[in-house]
């Protein structure tokens, strides 16, 4: 587990993996209870066993460092080689142009 953030006492991490997965954080108060949220929007995807107050703050704090949270998650990413969706592959075709082709008057 690698911790990305800590927080009034809540720990955000991912687990090894979570890189080839939709952008996710862990959160944990004492190590035991636990839930996973997405990010990008965030959501609930589990709750194991946080306390519905812990639950709310951890998913209220989810929200308010997702910027910070989301840059972390793709800093991670990138070490177990995933890319970031608008990174072009430098092997891939440049895309054609798609602007309007104009007529030429004849003479």
């Amino acid at each position: 587990m690698l911790t990305l953030l800590r927080r009034a006492g809540f720990r955000f991490y991912v687990k090894s993996g979570s890189a080839q997965e939709k952008p996710h954080v862990y959160v944990t108060r004492d190590g035991q209870a636990w839930a996973k949220f997405t990010l990008d929007p965030v959501g609930l995807v589990v709750n194991n066993g946080l306390p519905r107050n812990e639950l709310n703050r951890a998913q209220g704090m989810t929200m308010e460092l997702e910027p910070q949270l989301l840059q972390l998650w793709w800093d991670y990413a990138k070490t177990q080689g995933v890319r970031l969706p608008e990174e072009e592959d430098p092997r891939k075709p440049a895309p054609l142009s798609t602007a309007p082709e104009t007529e030429t008057p004849a003479q």
